[in-house]
C-alpha cells in the first residue's frame, strides 16, 4: 500500500480565488496536519506528502517538520492551479518554481503529483530533467472502468521516471466531496478502504491511498475512519506500507 497526503494551507484556496495570503489557523494546517502526523507516529508509519511549493514560502516550518519526522516530500504544483490544462510554458514555471521553493528549504522532491490529479502532456518531458524520479498523476480527468477499483500498476512513463498511479475510489476528497453520484459517508469510506486493505494483501497488489489534511483531519467521524484503515493495514502483518519514493525505487531497479 503506497500511502500518500496531498493539499497544505491555502494553497488551494488562493488558485479558487478564495484566499490571498496564507493563515496559520487554516483547519487542514492547525488541526489536520497535527492528527495525522501524530497518528503516523503511533502507527510508526511514513507517508509522502505532496505539497504545493507556495508553501516552501509561506509555510517552511511545516513542510521541514515532514521531513525531520521521516516523511517524504514531493511537489504537487505552486498554489494547486489545474496543472494538466497549462500550456508547455506555464507548466516549466510551476514545476521549475515549485522545485526551487522546496529546495531554499532543504527538501529535493524526486516525486510529483499534478494539483487536480490529471499530468497533462508535459510533465513527463520536463520532470527528469529537474531531477525527478517518478509521477503520481493521472493520464486522465475521466477515469476507465475497473474491475478492480482500487488496484493499480505502476510502471514507467519514460526512462528512468517511473508512474505510480491511484484509483479515485482510494481519494478521500473525491469520495466525501465530488463523488460522481452521491458523497460517501465515513462508514462507506472505512469498510471499502478496509476490504481494499484486504483484497490487495490476498493478491499480491498494489493500491495507493490519497488522504488530505483538511478533508479527514478535521471532522472526528473522517479521522476515525482513517485512523481504523491505517490500523487494520498496520496489525495485518503482511502487507507492505511504503512512501510513493519507495515504490518508485523499486520500479526503476
Amino acid at each position: 500500500m503506497c500511502l500518500t497526503f496531498d493539499n497544505m494551507g491555502r494553497a488551494k484556496d488562493i488558485a479558487d480565488g478564495r484566499a490571498s495570503a496564507p493563515d496559520v489557523n487554516e483547519p487542514g494546517l492547525a488541526m489536520g496536519y497535527p492528527r495525522l502526523l501524530g497518528l503516523l507516529d503511533e502507527l510508526d508509519l511514513k507517508g509522502t506528502f505532496f505539497i504545493e511549493g507556495w508553501n516552501g514560502l509561506h509555510h517552511p516550518d511545516r513542510i521541514e517538520e515532514l521531513a525531520r519526522r521521516g516523511h517524504e516530500v514531493g511537489l504537487h504544483g505552486w498554489v494547486h492551479e489545474k496543472f494538466g490544462a497549462l500550456d508547455r510554458l506555464r507548466a516549466e514555471q510551476v514545476l521549475h518554481d515549485g522545485t526551487a521553493s522546496l529546495q531554499r528549504i532543504g527538501i529535493r522532491p524526486r516525486g510529483f503529483r499534478a494539483p487536480g490529479g490529471v499530468r497533462g502532456p508535459h510533465a513527463a518531458t520536463i520532470l527528469p530533467a529537474l531531477g525527478y524520479r517518478y509521477d503520481s498523476s493521472s493520464d486522465s480527468s475521466v477515469e476507465p472502468p475497473q474491475a478492480d477499483y482500487y488496484s493499480v500498476t505502476p510502471g514507467l512513463l519514460a526512462p528512468g521516471l517511473a508512474h505510480i498511479p491511484w484509483r479515485e475510489a482510494m481519494v478521500d476528497s473525491i469520495q466525501y466531496l465530488r463523488h460522481p453520484v452521491r458523497p460517501r459517508t465515513p462508514a462507506q469510506i472505512e469498510a471499502s478502504w478496509i476490504e481494499a486493505v484486504d483484497r490487495t494483501a490476498a493478491s499480491d497488489g498494489v493500491t495507493t491511498v490519497v488522504i488530505h489534511a483538511f478533508v479527514s483531519g478535521v471532522d472526528e467521524a473522517r479521522f476515525a475512519a482513517v485512523r481504523s484503515v491505517l490500523t487494520h493495514a498496520r496489525e495485518r502483518g503482511d502487507l507492505d506500507i511504503v512512501t510513493a519514493g519507495e515504490l518508485a525505487a523499486r520500479i526503476l531497479a
